[in-house]
């Protein structure tokens, strides 16, 4: 049985950043997640916003890693070597909102966000044209990014890899048995051992802390529905743009992706956990609510609606552990998670450390990113064809990915094995038409490469097999 100083449970955007914090300080660790890819919950189905934090309640938990997780965001997305768009963010009203808007920019002072302002109406429409026409007042928030969420996810669980740590997919966790200082954590006949143990399995979280003896919660499982659309849509909106936020949430907003795709919502509907269902009433609600905001989006470019649940535990996040153990827990990290999740990670290292836990002068090793062709100039692609004649041969003509990069994704750190893990990585089948036309060749290149029947292929995972008998289902 292999001994580890820490394990994690759950790969989401909590566990990986927590990975490549105890990683890059020489600390032994195995990261353990249930599916066969990291980001494969929440992570991969969120709205990529790194927030500035000016929602949360001052003095809370939410309020105090937002604010930490934003300042580290742009220096992290440098070390990963992975896009971070820094355009800020709009919280838009009209005249009978300024008081609640000024509200929230109170709110933000003292939450420590830096640079923010009201911005009225002739500056605020040339700033966004396709706001709705009544709209008069902002809160404008420069700090506001936006990031590929699964990428960051990738690329951190990367970066543990290449400096010594250990994922494990496909492990879900059955059993936790401590034995003296030590604890034996389990997926049926798979075992390891560590001396300290970090529950970061998101909505699985309740699961894991009832195997260790730990506190259960209230639980509220909250599903995001969204729309996707074309890139022929970029320039819709400049930054994400909110309402005013209520009790349920910050609301349904328009914003961008890193690829010049627009993108509409989240809903907030109750939900069972892992319920990922984009249903009639919540395309309806996106559609109903959005033109407070913003003008009619052309819905005739609609290319995904997809949905992701998260986990909501009272007001505020709960970071705890177990007294007199070394099982710590994570549980209800809903929105600011995906900012505030490198601060949780700091913060987990601290109270670990505290704990005993040894950390290490370690020799760090960059991870590489992934080559992206459609950035390069005509002698940049030139000399790489010339190395590589596969960064040559397009594969993806919605997203212009070549072989080259699929065979770049398919041997890296963490080798993703179903279509959806390449395309998380480098983006084929992401475009307009959605797989139509680079499927065939993509699951040809995949067969090649992990050397297997096409027919073995899925698209997320058992049970989602794309070919049956060699002829699509």
């Amino acid at each position: 049985m292999e001994k580890f100083e820490v394990a994690i449970i759950g790969a989401g955007i909590v566990g990986a950043s927590l990975f490549s914090e105890l990683t890059r300080k020489g600390v032994k660790t195995v990261l353990l997640e249930k599916a066969d890819d990291v980001s494969n919950g929440s992570t991969k189905a969120n709205s990529g916003i790194v927030h500035a934090g000016y929602d949360p309640v001052p003095g809370t938990l939410k309020a105090k890693f937002n604010i930490r997780g934003s300042q580290m965001y742009p220096s992290m997305c440098s070390r990963l070597k992975v896009d971070i768009l820094q355009c800020g963010t709009l919280v838009v009203a009209n005249e009978s909102g300024r008081e609640d808007l000024n509200k929230l920019f109170e709110r933000g002072i003292k939450n420590g966000v830096q640079g923010m302002r009201i911005v009225e109406r002739e500056e605020l429409h040339k700033m966004e044209p396709n706001l709705a026409d009544n709209i008069d007042i902002a809160l404008f928030a420069p700090t506001g990014a936006v990031i590929s969420p699964y990428l960051v996810c990738i690329a951190l669980c990367e970066e543990g890899v290449v400096n010594g740590g250990t994922v494990k997919l496909n492990f879900d966790v059955d059993n936790i048995k401590p034995i003296n200082n030590e604890y034996i954590i389990s997926a049926g006949d798979q075992s390891v051992m560590a001396d300290f143990v970090v529950n970061c399995a998101g909505v699985g979280a309740n699961d894991v802390n009832k195997l260790a003896g730990a506190p259960e919660y209230p639980m509220k499982y909250v599903k995001g529905e969204y729309l996707l659309l074309d890139k022929s849509q970029n320039g819709f909106v400049h930054r994400p743009i909110f309402p005013l936020p209520t009790k349920a949430g910050k609301g349904i907003l328009a914003t961008l992706t890193l690829h010049h795709n627009i993108m509409l919502g989240p809903t907030a509907i109750p939900c069972e956990p892992y319920d990922t269902k984009v249903d009639a009433e919540g395309i309806s609600q996106i559609k109903e609510k959005i033109v407070q905001s913003v003008k009619q989006p052309n819905y005739k470019k609609i290319i995904k609606l997809f949905a992701g649940v998260r986990v909501v535990s009272g007001e505020d996040f709960i970071i705890e552990k177990l007294p007199d153990t070394r099982f710590y827990y994570t549980i209800g990290i809903c929105s600011p998670g995906l900012t505030a999740a490198p601060a949780i990670a700091e913060y987990l290292v601290e109270k670990m450390i505290q704990d005993g836990l040894q950390t290490r002068n370690h020799e760090f090793v960059s991870r590489e990113p992934y080559i992206n062709t459609e950035t390069m100039d005509k002698k940049q692609l030139k000399a790489l064809i010339k190395q590589d004649a596969r960064f040559g041969k397009i594969v993806c003509r919605c997203e212009k990915i070549t072989e080259g990069e699929i065979i770049q994704a398919l041997n890296s750190p963490l080798k993703p094995t179903t279509v959806d893990g390449i395309k998380r990585r480098v983006r084929p089948t992401m475009g307009r038409c959605q797989g139509g036309f680079c499927l065939p060749k993509l699951l040809k290149i995949m067969s090649s490469n992990m050397e297997c029947p096409e027919e073995e292929i899925t698209l997320n995972g058992q049970g989602s097999e794309i070919l049956a008998n060699g002829e699509s289902k």
